[in-house]
């Protein structure tokens, strides 16, 4: 009698197990790697100066004027921002008002709305993962106007935990984030905003504007 063939044994799709895998991760609940955002390029600011005075949450003149230099400055040292944010805005009170009221120059003279962030009175850090998680972040250039106390918390986020401290009385810090792909930390560069606007300190010649998030975003971990 004539033996039959053995049967051929079909190696497993490695493409259909990972999807399984990953199935049962999240049926069970286990966290799973976000996607990772690579910005082009964040700026951080603190707002501008203030009086003061109790109870007043404005600019001063003075840190009006700086807000309204800015607005012609960084388009021309960085090109124009893909996003601007600002720091958690009281809509009843108007308290942390010098965030948004830095940020408004910028916006009307490049056309970018401001995006409050609602997150960053209570978690700044996460403001910042927020940015290198959400895909419309990806090859973009981020403006973030602040509260300086809570600066350091946003770094962190951002991926430089390293971040000092801002002085009460400091108002002229201006730092760059830059990110590359192979990287899980970006760059950091310092500038002083006078020095930039006196022709003092060179800054970065405008870049191409990006055509658009990339079209595959990587998982790992940041």
């Amino acid at each position: 009698m004539a033996r039959r063939p053995a049967a051929r044994r079909q190696r497993p799709d490695r493409k259909r197990l990972l999807a399984f895998a990953l199935l049962g991760i999240v049926a069970q609940g286990l966290p799973v790697a976000p996607a990772r955002a690579i910005p082009e390029l964040v700026l951080l600011l603190r707002h501008g100066h203030k009086s003061g005075e109790a109870g007043d949450y404005n600019l001063s003149p003075q840190g009006f004027e700086r807000a309204v230099a800015l607005a012609s400055l960084l388009p021309r040292c960085f090109g124009r921002p893909s996003q601007i944010r600002s720091f958690y805005l009281d809509p009843e009170s108007s308290k942390n008002a010098r965030s948004y009221q830095t940020a408004v120059p910028l916006a009307v003279a490049t056309s970018v709305n401001i995006t409050i962030d609602k997150d960053s009175l209570e978690n700044s850090f996460r403001s910042g993962r927020h940015i290198l998680t959400d895909p419309s972040f990806d090859g973009r250039r981020v403006v973030l106007f602040w509260e300086h106390r809570r600066l350091p918390e946003l770094a962190a986020g951002l991926g430089w935990p390293t971040m000092a401290p801002i002085g009460d009385d400091d108002f002229d810090q201006l730092i760059a984030l830059r990110y590359r792909p192979a990287e899980l930390r970006p760059e950091v560069t310092h500038y002083s905003q006078s020095r930039l606007l006196a022709g003092q300190q060179r800054c970065e010649s405008p870049l191409a504007p990006h055509p658009g998030p990339r079209p595959q975003q990587r998982p790992g971990p940041l």
